[in-house]
């Protein structure tokens, strides 16, 4: 998939970011942010998501199995699910 294709439609709308650790770590809570921009590394292998013009939160590609969209009525969310760092990633847009 192209990634900075689909995500770059939620560029200026509100996002939350959730970043799950399985491994056993206390749980971060939801943060809110706006996304800037978004890119992929030169590699290509991380997308990078612009909180603000300077800071971004990078988050590994994978296969279709590991990073994909899901959706429900109220909202979109992109999520990468890295078994080797025991993180879960999930970026939730709003629809409206």
């Amino acid at each position: 998939m192209e990634w900075v294709h689909t995500l770059s439609a939620y560029i200026g709308r509100q996002m939350k970011v959730w970043i799950e650790d399985y491994s056993g770590e206390e749980q971060t809570k939801p943060a809110d942010y706006t996304l800037h921009k978004v890119q992929t590394t030169s590699e290509g292998t991380y997308l990078q998501f612009y909180l603000n013009p300077n800071q971004f939160l990078s988050v590994p590609i994978f296969d279709q199995k590991q990073t994909y969209m899901e959706s429900d009525n109220e909202e979109e969310c992109f999520v990468s699910n890295d078994v080797t760092a025991k993180l879960f990633y999930r970026i939730y847009f709003s629809k409206s």
